[in-house]
């Protein structure tokens, strides 16, 4: 209760220090950063190896145990899964946000170029590839029916994807038959 008794005794310090409170509160509003879209996906960078014939155990030992190695050096690296199966293996490393995917990238390409000296001669050479959530569809068409593959493929290709009005914008196309039923899907 000192605070209200002080405010009270002196109204004019009372209205002076509210004053001065709320003219630092303008001017530290002012100065505040704030981003319409903040970025808050963190840059991702995806490592595929393959070694024709290769069993899981193999890839582990041979192909992905050295590029991790070499990997987990790059500075900001957040996290790191692999994943091998039988001839290919898939690294995925994630950075912290602050770290630019450009610069991200490079250094992986480096780190994994200096490393393909440890790794097995008959190795295809390694596909690395930036993650960006911006790219990821935002539509997907499936076409099906009676037809054939073939017919339903001509469909797709002819007729479906000439419609598409964004398509000189688009980032990409595909047809692609799924795992269940015998119909293509355009992306």
């Amino acid at each position: 209760m000192k605070i209200a008794d002080v405010c009270v005794e002196r109204p004019v310090f009372a209205v002076m220090l509210i004053a001065f409170l709320v003219t630092l509160g303008i001017f530290s509003f002012r100065s505040l950063g704030v981003d319409l879209f903040p970025r808050a996906d963190p840059a991702t960078v995806n490592v595929n190896v393959s070694l024709p014939g290769a069993s899981p155990d193999e890839m582990t030992s041979s192909v992905v145990l050295p590029l991790e190695d070499a990997i987990s050096s790059v500075s900001g690296l957040d996290e790191m899964m692999s994943r091998a199966s039988e001839g290919s293996a898939s690294i995925t490393s994630t950075f912290k946000l602050e770290r630019d995917i450009e610069g991200a990238a490079q250094d992986i390409r480096e780190k994994v170029a200096g490393a393909l000296r440890n790794l097995p001669p008959n190795i295809l050479p390694p596909v690395i590839a930036k993650v960006d959530p911006d790219s990821d569809p935002i539509l997907t068409v499936v076409v099906s029916g009676q037809m054939g593959r073939r017919e339903l493929t001509e469909i797709a290709d002819k007729i479906v994807r000439p419609r598409d009005p964004n398509r000189r914008r688009r980032g990409r196309s595909e047809s692609d038959w799924g795992p269940e039923s015998p119909s293509p899907r355009t992306d």
